[in-house]
């Protein structure tokens, strides 16, 4: 039996139009994305992601049912070009609600949306904000992947674990067109949770190009961000990729030539770019909750720049 869906509502708060569950006041939406914003003032040291497009930090509110542990993600102002993307799609926050529920709808692992919001001028979004259940205990796959270096078993079990994730979304009509690591959590038992889910894109069954620029992404990253990832753990990616999409196992070899020349040519883009400004994914610890009130915003652990 399919779970409820929980009921949103509309309201306007300070400037706001908040999409919101019937659970969630609107003044504690207003809240955390004020408390986001003073995150964010911080740059990397008290946010989970830091760029120039998005910033995501983990907020708690109090609630009258208790605690509210959220991640805040606020799409800043992209200029004009971003203006026509949400004016022809949809805002980022809202994308991402609507890709949730596609998640929801395959059964596939997401964060669940608990409110979003957004700033308009003139009838155009100037800027957007999605809050999410955070969830405890997770990590971003970069964080993870080193930790088991020398844990054969467990790294191919991942790797396999992914190419099924990303072939059950082939399978099923959808393309993540932003499949960086970074937008993948490894929870505690070691499953996967789809984030930025903004960047799903429904189409009738992606195309060989697509295909290609998806396997491509994780290829690229994996390939700048653990060189000593031995080629094994990449045939069991494959191979589970390729377990939801049987009809490509006679194509394996061309589809293996086609990622690679893929990978090259992203590969030597990358050595030709500045890449300090880009992205930050402080990865610092997940497990507790940060107190900034009591005890100030702690140091990250570990610093990695993605594309």
């Amino acid at each position: 039996m399919a779970t409820r869906r929980p009921v949103f509502l509309e309201a306007r708060d300070r400037g706001l139009r908040i999409v919101h569950r019937a659970d969630v006041e609107p003044a504690l939406v207003c809240q955390a994305i004020e408390r986001h914003r003073e995150n964010a003032a911080h740059g990397t040291r008290r946010c989970e992601a830091y760029g120039p497009g998005s910033s995501v930090s983990r907020v708690r509110v109090a609630a009258r049912g208790g605690a509210l542990d959220l991640a805040v993600k606020w799409n800043h102002w992209r200029g004009l070009r971003g203006v026509i993307s949400d004016a022809l799609r949809g805002s980022r926050a809202v994308r991402a609600h609507v890709g949730a529920e596609h998640l929801h709808a395959i059964g596939m692992l997401h964060p669940e949306t608990l409110a979003i919001a957004e700033r308009r001028r003139l009838g155009l979004v100037i800027e957007s904000f999605l809050l999410t259940r955070f969830l405890e205990g997770t990590q971003p796959l970069p964080a993870v992947l080193p930790e088991i270096r020398r844990v054969p078993r467990e790294r191919r079990e991942l790797a396999h674990a992914i190419g099924e994730l990303v072939g059950r979304l082939h399978a099923a009509g959808f393309d993540h067109t932003d499949l960086k690591h970074s937008n993948l959590l490894v929870t505690p038992d070691r499953r996967l949770v789809l984030i930025d889910l903004d960047a799903l894109a429904r189409r009738q069954r992606p195309s060989w190009r697509r295909r290609v620029r998806a396997l491509g992404q994780l290829e690229a990253f994996a390939s700048d961000l653990y060189p000593w990832l031995p080629r094994t753990d990449r045939a069991r990616f494959l191979h589970g990729y390729l377990q939801h999409e049987p009809g490509l196992a006679e194509c394996r070899r061309p589809l293996v030539r086609a990622v690679r020349a893929w990978v090259e040519r992203r590969l030597a883009r990358w050595a030709r770019q500045d890449r300090r400004y880009h992205i930050q994914y402080p990865l610092a610890p997940r497990a507790a909750a940060p107190e900034a009130e009591a005890a100030g915003p702690a140091e990250p652990s570990e610093r990695q720049g993605a594309a």
